[in-house]
Order: C-alpha cells, then structure tokens, then sequence
C-alpha cells in the first residue's frame, strides 16, 4: 500500500541524516584510500506529539499497511520540505543535464533558494539539497546541488522547492506505539528515501 503519510498531528521532532557508502582501506606503507560505493540517500526519524487515540490510530493504520519494509510512500517532511528562501513561481531546467552532474541553469520564477534546501527534480525520485544560496532572475540562474544526479534532465524538468515530497520506506519491519500515564499517545518512526 503506498501513499501519502496523513502526518495527523505533526511531529515533535525530526533527526533528518545523509547516508553516503564508501570503503576506506589502509595499505601497509600507512595511506589510505577511500571509494565511494553506491549511491547516497537521506533518512530520518519523526517522534510524534502527545496524541489521543483517534490521531494515533489515523496515522498507525497508514503506517501497517506499508508492511513493514516492503512499501514505499511518500511524505512531506516537517520543517525543512519549504525553501527558507523568498522564491515564487515555476523553475524549469533549461539545457539538457547528463546524470553525474551537480548542478543545472533554470528559467523562470523570482526571489531566493537558501543553501540546505531540498530541492526535486519533476522526472525522478531523488530528492537534492542545494549547496550554494540563490538569486532568481528568471533567466539563466545556476543551481548546484548535491547529490550528483541520479537521472539526466531535460530543458522540460521543473524544480520543486516548496513541500518537497520524499519517496522513502521503513527501515525495519516492526512498528509500535506507546501509550502514556495521561491517556495519550506516541510513536516513532524511521524512514530511508527510495532512490
């Protein structure tokens, strides 16, 4: 059962991770080298508020029928899904961007893109964090970001900035909540973005 995760009541808090692979081995002359393996993805873990029982059960019947690890869905993260920026209006890429690259010229839209603000390009999953702050004239204007990409773009690809939806999964099977002194409820989660 995929989705989009109600998010209820919101959450108190949220522990929001980059994941990068990499292999590091030493040789006997004492140098090190490093190799990244795989790609980089984000997670994070959400602690719900204080909940009556009626909120937590509209979120935990979403959240089992995920079955554990095997669904994906999407969710809006808290906090950090809005750009901290002034920016309006639509970004389009306007060159074709191979996959690998960190970064691509825009057209259209005005104001600002903050550096650490979670960008999505409209034909993949992959969510980017943009690495540098950002004037948009509306022509011409340089994003970087980071990851590299992980699929090309065209000059049709939007940019998303503003609730920027994540495709992620559980990262265990097993799901609960606790019920508190005052008759209230809470739960945890842990996701990992599906790219």
């Amino acid at each position: 059962m995929s989705g989009v995760f109600p998010i209820t009541a919101g959450f108190q808090t949220l522990d929001f991770q980059s994941n990068t692979n990499s292999r590091v081995s030493v040789s006997v002359s004492g140098k090190s080298q490093r190799i990244k393996t795989g790609a980089q993805f984000w997670s994070f873990k959400l602690k719900s508020p204080a909940m009556t029982r009626a909120q937590v059960m509209a979120d935990f019947a979403f959240i089992v029928q995920q079955d554990g690890q095997v669904e994906s869905f999407t969710i809006v993260p808290p906090e950090i899904s809005t750009t901290r920026g002034t920016a309006s209006g639509t970004l389009t890429n306007d060159a074709t961007v191979a996959a690998g690259q960190s970064a691509c010229q825009t057209d259209g839209g005005s104001g600002t893109l903050k550096k650490g603000d979670l960008i999505k390009f409209s034909n993949h999953d992959k969510v980017y964090m943009i690495t540098s702050d950002i004037t948009i004239s509306g022509t011409n204007d340089a994003i970087s970001f980071y990851p590299p990409l992980v699929t090309g773009i065209t000059n049709s690809t939007t940019v998303t900035y503003n609730s920027v939806p994540i495709k992620v999964y559980f990262d265990k099977d097993e799901q609960k909540y606790i019920t508190q002194a005052d008759g209230t409820f809470k739960y945890e989660i842990v996701m990992n973005e599906e790219i």
